[in-house]
């Protein structure tokens, strides 16, 4: 299946012709629901903190467990790409994709690691197409490793999201 083995590279060519052909970033249009404003397409952190203070909350909030944390700074090198689908609109996009930040700065996630995409309650990315990544609730977390998925946190973590993104490098997803 090439959904599975290509995975990181679609999403890098995604981020490319984001980058190479203009398209912005933070691009927000009124929810159908709520005609609140919300986010759909390439997102940043920076864009996320400035919708709402939801964000700022979540991460301060958040205290991740000790052990799992100490295990991903000590395989900081090791760390997988990570491809996020959230919608900006989502009680549990709102919750676990700051916490998961919070994890990221904790352990110096390499940002070039991470590539976001916000997308509307119809689960459309603006000019990204998410077909191929078989997404059906947010926040998905897709992790990948050499170019193929090792592993997704879909919705919300089993345990945690540290503990998570552990059993997933580990291979005990």
């Amino acid at each position: 299946m090439i959904r599975k083995y290509r995975i990181l590279g679609i999403v890098m060519f995604l981020a490319f012709n984001n980058l190479l052909f203009g398209q912005s970033e933070n691009v927000i249009v009124k929810d159908t629901k709520t005609d609140k404003d919300i986010y759909v397409g390439a997102v940043t952190v920076e864009g996320l903190k400035n919708i709402g203070d939801w964000f700022d909350e979540e991460y301060n909030l958040y205290k991740p467990d000790s052990t799992a944390i100490n295990y991903l700074k000590d395989h900081q090198k090791e760390l997988p790409n990570l491809f996020i689908v959230l919608g900006t609109w989502c009680g549990d996009s709102k919750e676990h994709v700051p916490h998961f930040f919070k994890i990221a700065d904790e352990i110096n996630y390499p940002k070039e690691k991470i590539f976001m995409v916000a997308v509307d309650r119809d689960k459309k990315g603006g000019d990204f197409c998410l077909a191929d990544f078989e997404v059906t609730l947010v926040p998905t977390f897709i992790f990948t490793k050499n170019s193929e998925e090792i592993g997704r946190i879909i919705e919300t973590p089993v345990i945690s999201l540290e503990q998570d993104i552990v059993n997933i490098m580990t291979g005990n997803k």
